[in-house]
């Protein structure tokens, strides 16, 4: 799979968790109009709770769309320029201590959705996440080591595209 078919099925994940967002933000709107408020209901919070929620819900649609928007711009990008160290749009596979392949995509946007290609898993990850901010400037070959926890992780960079 290319960079740029990665791309879009990260944005198409991206636009399945906004509809999904969109539901769940109309069902919550509407039981927080039907809860009874404060004057009909001296000690039930439910309209208030329910309000605040679908507040939440929708800031989180909000910054879906975000998302959505700046890979969209980055997907009418080269995202083949310069593959010597490990940037924002660059895969990097590595392997790890236990010599298993791990593959992660570099995106400004979307850290934590998985794309299923062939029999490999590539997860998203953002600059500022703690392995990103670790291979952010590596080359192929170099090994990083990262604290996860009490575990210290050992990575070996084998390509980057």
């Amino acid at each position: 799979m290319t960079k740029q078919e990665l791309l879009q099925h990260v944005i198409k994940a991206l636009i399945q968790s906004k509809k999904s967002a969109e539901q769940s933000f109309a069902v919550t709107k509407q039981a927080a109009i039907e809860a009874p408020g404060a004057m009909q209901s001296h000690s039930d919070t439910t309209k208030s709770q329910m309000g605040n929620f679908a507040e939440k819900i929708q800031e989180s649609i909000i910054e879906k769309d975000h998302a959505i928007n700046t890979l969209q711009t980055m997907a009418r990008s080269d995202l083949s320029s310069d593959l010597s160290n490990i940037r924002i749009g660059s895969v990097a596979e590595v392997l790890t201590e236990t010599n298993e392949r791990e593959t992660y995509f570099m995106l400004p946007v979307g850290g934590g959705i998985k794309v299923t290609d062939g029999n490999r898993t590539i997860s998203v990850i953002t600059p500022r996440a703690p392995l990103a901010i670790a291979l952010i400037g590596k080359k192929q070959g170099e090994t990083i080591k990262l604290q996860v926890g009490s575990r210290q992780r050992k990575l070996t960079i084998i390509s980057i595209q």
